[in-house]
């Protein structure tokens, strides 16, 4: 039997059969972050047959079943879950062998391809990318305007390298997956009529909301629930006679003078300096935190790094007082 540096050409080729293959692993856990073939497909630019063929070469492979249909989607099995838990680790390295090797050439130039939520699109994306335009001429910026859930699976499918989140969504499921950097904490304020009997006040407790008729967007769920607990912990529900879909029409009806509502206060710079409403601070604050997701490894790419440097010359312009009074100082209830 033939050896080579002790090892037997049968045992070598035990050994190639053995080994996993990284695409396919890869399509795995794009599986157990987006749930159907269909989106795994559309995500890597192949055929549903093609996704399915190569899941089932990797069942075969590792010759135990990974998944299993469950309603219009898939659900890993407890060894596929297994096997995407430990082959992240794997995907960890990859992604930092090719940071450093863009690392090693040092220029900061390539897609970068962003997502974010509404108010974030509208407030700290643009002047990042003025910045990097300026700095970087080289980079292909790319952005999508996507809500928290989405923008994180993306991020998590690497459909996206860098994803801009709150903690209104439950990231526990991709942590392994993904690295957070905290960007930015948002406090909750109170949009009235100008002309409003609170509209002069520095600061108002939630409480003093209890009678007035409400706002709400909706289409926000996890922000309509953290604003209703807060109510409930004050001793009231609110009266809800507006349900919008969005913060434009919430906004427009806090313009009729007949309802007041509370949004994160990022969303309110423009509300801020329009003389038809006045943006007062709730006290005790009502916090929301925005984090910059991407795939562990990559923040060390230099293109990637560039992004995190404007973010983190953008963001303190946008950055509220302790109190939120200093930063809605424009607000025409002050200029009254």
């Amino acid at each position: 039997m033939q050896h080579e540096h002790g090892v037997t050409l049968a045992s070598r080729k035990v050994f190639y059969r053995l080994m996993l293959n990284l695409s396919r692993l890869h399509l795995l856990s794009e599986l157990a972050v987006l749930g159907t073939i269909a989106k795994v497909a559309e995500a890597v630019n192949l055929t549903r047959p093609a996704v399915s063929q190569q899941l089932a070469i990797l069942e075969q492979e590792t010759g135990t079943v990974l998944f299993e249909r469950s309603g219009r989607g898939v659900r890993l099995t407890i060894a596929g879950e297994n096997l995407v838990s430990r082959s992240a680790k794997v995907f960890d390295l990859v992604s930092e062998i090719e940071s450093d090797l863009a690392s090693a050439k040092g220029a900061v130039a390539g897609e970068v391809r962003i997502s974010a939520f509404g108010s974030v699109a509208t407030t700290f994306i643009p002047e990042v990318f003025r910045e990097l335009l300026r700095e970087h001429p080289q980079l292909d910026l790319r952005f999508e305007e996507l809500e928290p859930g989405e923008s994180l699976k993306a991020a998590a499918a690497k459909q996206v390298d860098l994803a801009l989140v709150d903690d209104s969504i439950s990231a526990e499921a991709l942590s392994s997956m993904l690295y957070f950097r905290p960007v930015y904490e948002d406090h909750f304020a109170a949009v009235l009529p100008a002309d409003h009997r609170l509209a002069a006040e520095p600061a108002i407790g939630i409480s003093e909301l209890a009678s007035e008729n409400w706002a709400i967007n909706r289409n926000a769920q996890t922000y309509k629930a953290q604003i209703v607990t807060a109510c409930h912990e004050a001793g009231f529900s609110p009266r809800v006679v507006a349900s919008c879909r969005n913060m434009a029409a919430t906004l427009g009806m806090v313009r009729t003078g007949y309802v007041i509502t509370v949004l994160p206060a990022l969303a309110l710079r423009g509300a801020a300096t329009d003389p038809a409403f006045a943006v007062v601070p709730i006290m005790p604050l009502m916090v929301r935190r925005i984090f910059v997701a991407m795939v562990q490894g990559t923040y060390r790419r230099p293109a990637i790094a560039a992004v995190l440097r404007a973010l983190d010359g953008v963001v303190p312009r946008f950055a509220d007082s302790p109190d939120l009074a200093a930063s809605l100082a424009q607000s025409p209830r002050r200029a009254a």
